[in-house]
């Protein structure tokens, strides 16, 4: 695991450095490239979480979750809205370290009724068939596991 930069990153208010990945090291850890990040970063998925005086682009921890997040929305075949929609989402119910906010409301989350009702259907679809499919995965996995190691053991 890629450990933060420290270098120049920001103090907190009491003083304490805080921890930051430059667009490179979130990028490493991700397991995407610069080019990614940085494309979600200017279509407005991912923002910095910190710009330098010097202009270098900075992400807090939290931000590799996210970034985890929609890599697997975008293999899950959401698109780019809906995973803006999800992130959104989890932004506006999680505070800054990933933690979960039991004290949102409503008028936290930037996104319309009808933006969450279409959210929550295409949930409901991606979840109706993982449900239907997770007995044939494991199958198919057991088998491939046994086909390869096989192999590789002969």
């Amino acid at each position: 695991m890629t450990t933060p930069s420290k270098s120049t990153a920001p103090t907190d208010e009491a003083g304490s450095d805080l921890t930051f990945y430059t667009t490179a090291e979130l990028a490493r850890e991700a397991g995407v490239t610069r080019r990614t990040v940085m494309h979600y970063a200017e279509i407005g998925l991912l923002p910095p979480d910190q710009v330098t005086a010097s202009g270098r682009v900075l992400y807090a921890p939290y931000s590799l979750r996210l970034l985890r997040d929609l890599i697997d929305l975008r293999a899950l075949g959401m698109t780019l809205e809906e995973s803006r929609d999800m992130v959104t989402l989890r932004r506006a119910t999680h505070a800054p370290d990933g933690t979960y906010r039991r004290d949102w409301v409503r008028e936290d989350v930037p996104l319309s009724d009808e933006q969450l009702q279409r959210l929550q259907t295409r949930l409901h679809v991606l979840n109706s068939a993982y449900e239907r499919q997770k007995d044939n995965l494991a199958r198919f996995d057991r088998w491939l596991t046994k086909r390869f190691v096989a192999t590789r053991d002969s």
